[in-house]
């Protein structure tokens, strides 16, 4: 039993193994990143649906795996959760600005606005940071190898997300956004 007070959120949660949908349970005020980024090395999830792995949603029938009335998720290993609550930065709102980026999960990508402090080098920021950030105005792109990143249709849009940066393949820039056809890869 939780000490304080839980809300109850929907969540859908990806793992490379699998994709769980089930419920969290947050602390009053407390975001989805904050419950994940706490010390306790496991998540539970009650009214878990385990399917295969994939990004899309929703899954098909034929991709339940399994159900139970409780699970408990290592947090390592999650990549990235829809649902809860977006975790609020812990400084003033004057400090910090937000940053739009591409993250890399094997053959689909992420694309939303990071919260970081402002005047960061957004990669001394992704070093540092809690492994578990929110991703504001996030969409998912599967890759496809006839077209760029920044030209990649969404394929779902969401208020927010809850990335586990530790767990991104890669950061890139994002879908949409203007670019400098001068800058190349071969120069």
């Amino acid at each position: 039993m939780y000490k304080q007070p839980r809300e109850a959120h929907e969540a859908r949660i990806y793992t490379r193994a699998y994709r769980v949908y089930g419920l969290i349970y947050l602390v009053p005020g407390a975001g989805t990143g904050d419950l994940l980024n706490a010390e306790k090395a496991y998540l539970p999830v009650t009214g878990a649906l385990v399917y295969t792995p994939g990004f899309r949603h929703p899954p098909e029938v034929r991709e339940l795996k399994a159900s139970t009335g409780f699970l408990a998720l290592r947090k390592e290993r999650i990549q990235w959760v829809v649902g809860g609550r977006p975790s609020e930065p812990r400084t003033s709102p004057g400090l910090v600005e937000r940053r739009r980026l591409a993250l890399l999960f094997g053959d689909y990508l992420l694309a939303g606005e990071l919260q970081v402090p402002r005047g960061a080098r957004l990669s001394d920021f992704l070093s540092q940071a809690k492994p578990f950030q929110t991703l504001l105005e996030a969409s998912l792109y599967a890759l496809t190898p006839d077209k760029p990143i920044v030209d990649l249709e969404p394929l779902e849009r969401f208020p927010f997300v809850t990335v586990n940066l530790r767990l991104a393949e890669a950061v890139a820039e994002a879908p949409g956004e203007p670019h400098d056809p001068r800058l190349t890869l071969f120069g």
